[in-house]
């Protein structure tokens, strides 16, 4: 067996290199953004956190909104990874929306910085409309597919209904987690957590019954 040469050793020693420092302003970043909000914490603070000179951060990323884009991309991807595999697991139907709303707590719970971070998100889509065009790309796509994987709880609803759930259960989840992380702390929570997908899943099948799609919350 021929020994790989010195230079595609080398390359893959940067290339490995590359994905570490990625990763590193990728983590850095999120914890910052959940500490200090992503309007307040600049380039400067994570590069100093991740213990980077500035001109490294733009090699990667062209500014903060790019990171920002980038960490919304992975948690969602996460979040639907998670989804999907408990939709796969779910017995029946009628058992998919629980497993959604158990899914997506579960996330949540074991990454409360995501937490935090979307919240901010949906606000800054809404204070800067034109500006925050790439991230409104990024939730819809997360949102259409969420709509395909809750589809067999819906009966019949129609593909609007499908949406306004998938709305309503992204903003009821992370609403109703965000209020009690920052009232009551994330281990209290943790420890209720059965409670609170019972709370949800109750509410969302109301609104199931009502035939009220998310459009009317927002």
């Amino acid at each position: 067996m021929n020994k790989p040469s010195q230079a595609k050793v080398l390359l893959s020693r940067v290339a490995r290199r590359k994905v570490k420092t990625n990763q590193r302003l990728l983590e850095v970043a999120r914890q910052l953004f959940s500490e200090k909000g992503i309007y307040w914490a600049k380039v400067e603070d994570i590069t100093e956190a991740a213990d980077l000179g500035k001109g490294t951060f733009y090699k990667y990323f062209d500014s903060k909104e790019t990171i920002i884009r980038v960490l919304l991309e992975e948690g969602l991807g996460e979040l639907l990874l998670r989804t999907e595999q408990a939709v796969k697991d779910a017995s029946s139907d009628a058992k998919v929306l629980a497993a959604v709303i158990g899914a997506r707590v579960d996330f949540f719970l074991a990454y409360p910085d995501y937490l935090f971070i979307f919240h901010q998100i949906r606000g800054l889509m809404q204070l800067q409309v034109d500006a925050a065009k790439g991230l409104r790309e990024v939730y819809d796509n997360h949102l259409r597919r969420l709509a395909q994987l809750i589809r067999p709880a819906m009966g019949s609803g129609g593909v609007a209904d499908v949406r306004d759930l998938a709305s309503a259960i992204a903003a009821y989840t992370s609403g109703l987690l965000t209020y009690h992380v920052l009232f009551e702390g994330h281990e209290a929570v943790k420890r209720r957590r059965d409670y609170f997908v019972r709370v949800l899943e109750r509410s969302l099948r109301s609104l199931l019954k009502t035939g009220n799609g998310s459009r009317n919350l927002a």
